[in-house]
């Protein structure tokens, strides 16, 4: 009976070793791109508006010039988010520098949660990396911004795409969750389980007046198991191999007063170790930096959240001033 008991044991525990362990495969789904970003851009609005996307949630371009501007940046949001997380700065950065700008939008986000349910990890990327192979079209620099999922995002296309991208912004990226119970999310049956007896979530902030509404640009309600899709990103990207390809200068701003006073969703002890280790395979960029933010909140971007908003935008621009070799002011 003892033998059973701990061949079982072993069993399970392999199983669960397993769940936790694997990597999702994945490779860019190579399609034909349009000659132009104006007509690139239409077609993504035209997908959007034929999923109803809310206002505020679609696509958006910001043009300085019909021309490619010496800089140009490339946002991504994060998780069952939209471009509200990052604009509202971004947007005061690309006005001083006259950068055009795309703010894209992921598969599932700004319809509804069952879009939501359905998107994955490989809609995420390719619709990321279409977008980064048409930036040389807006620009002769390209900056790749990213919040929270769309941090984890750019850190992959900063690994992969170190020719096309001059440097990148990661706010708050996500490379794991804040909190040991929250991990066990990682294990993919620990995970089912849970889904199981808690199918949909319910965001507990309550709904602000119309012109601070974040719900217009955020999912409150949204499937657990919506979740997978930002847990199989993680297995692809947040992994020391990955991070040590990133040669490009990076600039990563993350939520950190204090012990007690510090990002609550993404995990800033992972952003440091990942931080320590870009670049490693060769050489770790000189123009790297790693900026806290004492007062903040998880999204650092957004009119939403709570953010040192002179704080965001001075060293945000000190960075892509001294990356891109801008003169000083």
């Amino acid at each position: 009976m003892k033998k059973k008991f701990a061949v079982c044991f072993i069993l399970i525990g392999a199983i669960l070793y397993v769940g936790c362990q694997t990597v999702a495969p994945y490779e860019y789904s190579q399609s034909p791109l349009p000659q132009s970003f104006d007509e690139f851009y239409a077609k993504k609005r035209a997908e959007s508006a034929a999923l109803n996307a809310r206002p505020g949630n679609e696509e958006r371009l910001v043009r300085y010039s019909p021309q490619k501007t010496k800089l140009a940046f490339l946002y991504i949001h994060g998780y069952g988010a939209s471009r509200a997380e990052g604009e509202y700065i971004l947007d005061k950065i690309a006005s001083q520098l006259k950068a055009n700008t795309y703010y894209l939008r992921l598969p599932g986000h700004g319809t509804n949660k069952e879009d939501h349910k359905r998107a994955t990890a490989k809609d995420h990327l390719d619709t990321a990396t279409a977008a980064l192979l048409m930036m040389e079209k807006l620009g002769e620099k390209i900056f790749v911004v990213g919040t929270s999922m769309g941090g984890l995002i750019a850190t992959y296309l900063a690994a992969h795409y170190p020719d096309r991208i001059t440097g990148t912004v990661l706010v708050s990226p996500f490379y794991d969750f804040a909190t040991a119970a929250t991990r066990l999310a990682n294990c993919y049956p620990i995970f089912r389980t849970f889904v199981f007896i808690n199918p949909i979530r319910v965001s507990s902030r309550e709904v602000p007046p119309d012109e601070d509404n974040w719900t217009k640009y955020w999912y409150r309600e949204q499937y657990f198991i919506s979740l997978q899709q930002l847990i199989d990103l993680k297995r692809i990207i947040a992994r020391r191999e990955v991070y040590e390809k990133i040669t490009i200068p990076v600039l990563l701003l993350y939520y950190y007063k204090d012990e007690n006073n510090q990002d609550k969703t993404a995990s800033v002890a992972h952003m440091k170790e990942a931080f320590a280790l870009f670049g490693k395979s060769k050489q770790p960029n000189p123009l790297n930096r790693a900026v806290a933010i004492e007062e903040g909140s998880h999204v650092l971007m957004s009119k939403y959240s709570k953010t040192d908003e002179h704080k965001v935008i001075t060293t945000t621009l000190d960075f892509i001033s001294q990356v891109a070799g801008l003169p000083s002011k």
